[in-house]
């Protein structure tokens, strides 16, 4: 007798179901479209590259951030301005058992704000494909036509989010770098005001040149040293050497060899009368090499400032829709063989449970 009341219970469960799916059950038209997010800056186009060795490219990561946004609060009110979601998911469009109500006692079918985005990402399909890095983006409603109008207008707003994301991320990146800039211009010309200091304290432009002349010098006096002395040789052979030319030329050699070696002291620091030269040489050049760093150091810093305002002025990122979103011509939603047949699955199952619990309890009674 249990098991001739549970077939009937069980029969009737699932006729009401077979007929609440084919007769009632709202049937829902989905629109589909495949979009690809892609970075045509030239910056991204070095990320490509190196993202082949390193790991995932920016437009994986851009296309992840770009189907949250979808599925958030912020799109679905956008829609809600557009097209009154929450007007349709109270309707008597929308069956009995999906439609959510005003004042509702039950926490799943009260019209709350939560509840109309999780009948929106119900109605949403998103796939990425990691390949081809494009999103199969799929959205269902009662009315076709509407359900390619609202996949459309996901598209257009994503569109101009995703620019919009990138040129605040801009903003503020500029707004660091410009103030970086400001700091390394005023570093770049205290160090040029050092450098000035320097060359007006010891009268020189550069000492390096001041080496290159003093060794040009010395190779001139050398070299006249040199033409002195063979002139002497020359006419000590002939001449007395205590002639009055002969001593003329003796002195002349004296003299040369004299500023030979006094400009040689000012090269080698033996000069009292002046630091040595040397040493200025290296202390110039630590000047002019904190000056020459903090100068590339700037001019990066306006480097990328550049950049930074080109980012902000245009558009890098660009979704491109691979195929324009389309009207199906039959319901998607429900499946409706394929649901009866798994309530029909569901429900032996469940027989077949309870079935062998009572013949269990059977055997033990008896």
């Amino acid at each position: 007798m249990t098991r001739i009341i549970l077939k009937t219970v069980l029969t009737l469960l699932f006729a009401a179901t077979a007929i609440y799916i084919f007769r009632y059950e709202t049937e829902r038209y989905e629109s589909q479209s495949v979009v690809s997010l892609k970075d045509l800056s030239r910056k991204q186009a070095m990320d490509s590259i190196g993202s082949i060795i390193t790991g995932p490219s920016g437009d994986s990561q851009g296309s992840r951030l770009l189907e949250l946004y979808i599925k958030s609060h912020e799109m679905y009110d956008y829609l809600e301005y557009k097209f009154h979601l929450s007007e349709y998911y109270t309707s008597e469009t929308i069956d009995e058992l999906h439609r959510l109500y005003k004042d509702s006692k039950l926490k799943h079918f009260d019209a709350n704000k939560e509840n109309f985005l999780i009948k929106y990402n119900e109605d949403l399909s998103i796939l990425y494909d990691e390949p081809t890095s494009t999103l199969a983006i799929n959205f269902a409603h009662a009315d076709l036509n509407t359900s390619k109008v609202i996949l459309q207008a996901i598209i257009d707003r994503s569109a101009d989010v995703v620019n919009q994301f990138e040129k605040e991320n801009a903003k503020v990146a500029l707004k660091f770098i410009e103030k970086q800039s400001n700091e390394n211009k005023a570093i770049y010309i205290a160090s040029i005001k050092e450098m000035l200091k320097y060359q007006n304290k010891h009268l020189t432009i550069d000492p390096n040149i001041d080496v290159q002349t003093q060794s040009t010098i010395i190779a001139n006096l050398e070299s006249e040293l040199m033409q002195k002395e063979v002139e002497y040789n020359s006419k000590s052979k002939f001449f007395n050497k205590n002639t009055y030319e002969m001593r003329i030329l003796k002195d002349t050699m004296i003299n040369i060899e004299k500023n030979i070696i006094k400009v040689k002291h000012k090269m080698t620091g033996k000069s009292t009368e002046k630091r040595e030269l040397n040493e200025n040489v290296f202390d110039f050049e630590l000047i002019k090499s904190d000056m020459e760093f903090n100068k590339e150091i700037y001019r990066q810093a306006l480097i990328n400032q550049e950049e930074l305002k080109i980012e902000v002025s245009q558009n890098a990122k660009n979704l491109l829709t691979i195929s324009t979103p389309i009207v199906s011509e039959y319901y998607t939603y429900p499946a409706k063989y394929q649901d009866t047949l798994t309530v029909l699955l569901i429900i032996f199952f469940f027989y077949g449970i309870v079935t062998t619990i009572l013949t269990i309890l059977q055997d033990h009674k008896d």
